[in-house]
């Protein structure tokens, strides 16, 4: 069955210039490749030292998929916002992306802060972030009904 899970955590990882070279680069490939292997759809984004996450896909790949990242050593304070079932996909590829060099929304930091950032809070930042244009994308990964 069809699930949506929307996700924040802590990156224990550098995120800043160069890193996509490092341990981010290899977070991100594996995510990608997860991805198109299980045909998950979404986005991942990064701002403000956290990542936010909108997956779309089998209700059990999303669980297998939670499970590795809440494990992660590079990865903390994994926050599962959201998981339940959908109609249909918001979502046709899955991709990454991040604000420009230097850019962050202070409403979302204090939020992180305060410990109340929502699931609808990062379905936006992800759509926003992602809208502007994504640093990779997956080919689509589902086909017209």
């Amino acid at each position: 069955m069809l699930h949506r899970m929307v996700l924040m955590a802590r990156s224990q990882v550098d995120l800043g210039s160069g890193s996509l070279n490092g341990d981010l680069g290899l977070i991100l490939s594996h995510c990608m490749k997860t991805s198109i292997e299980h045909s998950l759809t979404g986005a991942l984004v990064w701002d403000s030292g956290h990542f936010f996450e909108v997956l779309e896909g089998d209700r059990d790949a999303l669980r297998r998929f939670y499970e590795r990242v809440a494990t992660d050593p590079r990865i903390g304070d994994v926050q599962l916002l959201e998981f339940l079932p959908l109609a249909h996909r918001s979502y046709r590829t899955w991709a990454v992306g991040t604000r420009g060099r230097g850019q962050h929304d202070p409403a979302l930091q204090r939020d992180i802060l305060a410990g109340h950032v929502t699931a609808a809070q990062v379905q936006a930042l992800v759509q926003t972030i992602v809208g502007l244009g994504p640093l990779a994308e997956s080919p689509d990964l589902v086909c017209a009904a």
